[in-house]
């Protein structure tokens, strides 16, 4: 059984004992998973003594018990977040909530299979600063509200670059988690409701035609609007009509703000036609329902999903709303839709009064908001968790892997890297060997294993170089992700296996592992970075540039075949992979990296690597040049200053390394290269003045 963990706001308790939205949702959850035993849960909440009444046997709940002071503190701070509307807003609950979930993974053997934090987008923040922005498994962050201080542009801009995936309660939400970063993954799970505990309504005919507002007393919702809106339409229609119209508005607290004090007033003023109400309980206002003809849902700020909206449709009552947020694609044709930005007021009043004059109207428009509700399959919570696992999914199909190997005289170390990819444990394998004009005996080697094993394909060409090796690799291969491996390096035998499972589990497009260079007479040496990682493919470009685990190497990759679409390597060139690497990384979504050692990377003296910095120098220099313009075009200034950064350390490195005439270019070239692009702004001021000096000590 899979494990994962789902981090509730830990305002209210879940199981939800107390209301709220997002908790009944985490308890329909819980709840059918009890049936379903896909997973093992860890859910952590906010502590609650109705938690002794359930028995969970795929849950584990984990209270969370805020101290005092620190609920005092969060809540000065939330008025003041509110007020200014500038900040990005957190909560000092939140480090107890990340602490509880770190001290519990830590006891794991593994990790968690995915973590859902729910709606609260600084929790999200917070787990990825305790991780250190390095962690093996997915997130996902489930938005149930739209961006504001507590879900900020700046936040979901960190969230994707750390490869965080969304979950959308609406394509609205969807739309605006887009629209503040396009390399977002965004999953669409609609809310819902019990759909077969919602019937017609059962009006009796007492003469009166009734309007109904149920819901918050906030500027928000348009109740002022709405109120307007009726009055104006009391004023236009005869005294008769009039007679028999009623408007009441339930919802009013038992202290009255100072909003709910002027409708309170403005209602007084047509006491015999508007009624305002107190707040009723849920299971009062189901049957409440019953005794209206409209509901007038007028809200003026953007609706992540409409679940109110959604129940009076699912009822068959006529409603009235506005063409707010998710509103639309909720309602469908099911119900009247005002816009809200232009003349709202009088348009509101209008269709009041054409559901007010015209029953038939009114009939028809409730029958066909009862079938739009049932049209749409994702608004029944029924089918809610076997949503939700479909996002979550990781199972890993088998998707045949196009393995592409350059080979050029590797007579010596050939038969182990053939038999390496033969004794994969992951078997949907399509493993061409490109025979690049080898005149060693290669070749023959080549046909050997082709006439063994059917899944071993072999194409001999005249030398193209190991570029044009890898293109004809690519050209040829018809699989579902590629994975290139040097004819004298090799992998440890569950390398694909656990590289597919891990790309997958991330729903990542790239997914990198780590590499030991290995020698003939010398330990192994392990060279990449030790932390694991998940990143938007932007993000990937920048951990290519600045840290030892993608690196720009192109064969400790997984690959999504489609990314090479149009990306091929230069040829008869050297540092291919600098040339190539980054445009495929930044094409991606999702880059994940395993910091696991599972590529061994073979070292000799005459390898390319190892031959003279003066042979590979300016084909580097080349490479970055590529970059930097690729960067420009596409107006990534912060990718643009780290490609210059990248060259001109190149520079200084191959300056130190090397002596005479290229040593002198070198300087030459730092100094030509620096006054052409600038320092870097973006890069940090330790690193603009090691550039300056480094210009005034070798000028």
């Amino acid at each position: 059984m899979k494990k994962i963990a789902i981090i509730a706001p830990c305002i209210l308790p879940v199981p939800a004992s107390k209301g709220g939205a997002v908790e009944e949702l985490i308890t329909c959850i819980v709840n059918q998973n009890e049936i379903s035993k896909k997973y093992a849960i860890d859910l952590y909440t906010v502590a609650d003594h109705s938690y002794e009444l359930k028995k969970y046997s795929c849950t584990n709940i984990i209270q969370i018990s805020p101290k005092g002071i620190i609920s005092k503190l969060d809540r000065v701070c939330d008025k003041y977040y509110r007020s200014i509307k500038i900040k990005s807003a957190k909560r000092l609950l939140d480090k107890q909530i990340i602490a509880a979930f770190m001290e519990e993974s830590s006891k794991m053997d593994g990790s968690y299979s995915a973590v859902i934090v729910e709606n609260q987008m600084s929790l999200a923040i917070e787990l990825l600063k305790r991780t250190g922005f390095s962690r093996d498994y997915p997130i996902y962050f489930h938005m149930h509200n739209d961006v504001d201080v507590y879900r900020t542009p700046k936040y979901i801009s960190t969230l994707v670059s750390n490869g965080v995936q969304f979950i959308a309660v609406s394509q609205y939400i969807k739309t605006q988690i887009l629209k503040y970063s396009e390399d977002a993954v965004v999953h669409l799970l609609y809310n819902g409701i019990s759909l077969n505990e919602y019937s017609m309504t059962t009006r009796i005919d007492d003469g009166m035609i009734r309007f109904l507002y149920a819901g918050r007393i906030i500027p928000n919702k348009g109740v002022m609007e709405a109120v307007e809106a009726f009055i104006q339409m009391l004023i236009r229609v005869t005294p008769e009509l009039k007679n028999r119209l009623i408007f009441e508005i339930i919802g009013f607290s038992d202290r009255l703000c100072s909003y709910e004090k002027k409708i309170f007033n403005k209602a007084e003023k047509y006491h015999e036609n508007i009624i305002c109400h107190k707040r009723l309980a849920t299971t009062q206002m189901a049957e409440k329902y019953n005794e209206f003809d409209v509901v007038v849902m007028p809200t003026v700020d953007e609706e992540p999903f409409g679940l109110v909206a959604l129940e009076t449709i699912a009822k068959g009552m006529a409603l009235i709303t506005t063409n707010s947020g998710a509103i639309p694609e909720v309602v469908g044709d099911g119900a009247v839709i005002v816009d809200k930005n232009s003349d709202f007021i009088q348009k509101l009043s209008l269709e009041m009064e054409k559901l007010a004059v015209d029953s038939d109207y009114r009939n028809l428009l409730g029958k066909k908001a009862f079938s739009v509700a049932r049209r749409v399959v994702e608004f029944d919570i029924n089918s809610y968790y076997y949503r939700l696992v479909n996002i979550l999914d990781t199972e890993c199909s088998q998707n045949k892997i196009s393995v592409i190997v350059p080979i050029y005289n590797a007579k010596n170390e050939l038969e182990r890297c053939i038999n390496s990819l033969l004794n994969q444990t992951y078997r949907d394998l399509e493993i061409i060997l490109i025979n690049d004009g080898s005149t060693d005996g290669s070749d023959i080697i080549c046909d050997n294993y082709k006439n063994v094993d059917s899944r071993v394909r072999v194409i001999h060409q005249e030398n193209r170089g190991l570029s044009g090796a890898r293109n004809a690799g690519l050209d040829a291969s018809t699989g579902s992700y590629i994975f290139f491996v040097d004819s004298d390096d090799y992998l440890e035998a569950d390398t694909l296996d656990k590289l597919m499972k891990h790309l997958i589990e991330c729903k990542a497009d790239v997914a990198a592992c780590g590499f030991v260079q290995v020698f003939d007479t010398l330990p192994d040496e392990p060279f990449t970075n030790v932390k694991p990682g998940i990143w938007s493919g932007r993000e990937a470009v920048m951990q290519m540039m600045s840290n030892n685990n993608l690196c720009t190497t192109a064969w400790n990759k997984l690959y999504k075949s489609e990314l090479w679409k149009d990306i091929r390597f230069p040829e008869g060139r050297l540092h291919e992979d600098e040339a190539t690497t980054y445009k495929v990384l930044y094409k991606s979504k999702i880059v994940t990296y395993m910091p696991d050692c599972f590529y061994k990377y073979y070292q000799r003296d005459n390898s390319i690597m190892k031959s003279g910095l003066e042979k590979r120098y300016g084909d580097y220099l080349l490479a970055i040049e590529e970059r930097i313009q690729y960067f420009k075009k596409l107006n990534e200034q912060h990718l643009v200053d780290y490609s210059i950064l990248v060259l001109l350390q190149y520079i200084k490195y191959v300056y130190r390394n090397v002596n005479g005439t290229t040593k002198g270019r070198a300087r030459t070239q730092y100094n030509e290269l620096l006054g052409k692009y600038g320092v870097p702004k973006s890069i940090s001021l330790r690193k603009k003045i090691a550039l300056i000096v480094f210009r005034i000590i070798k000028a």
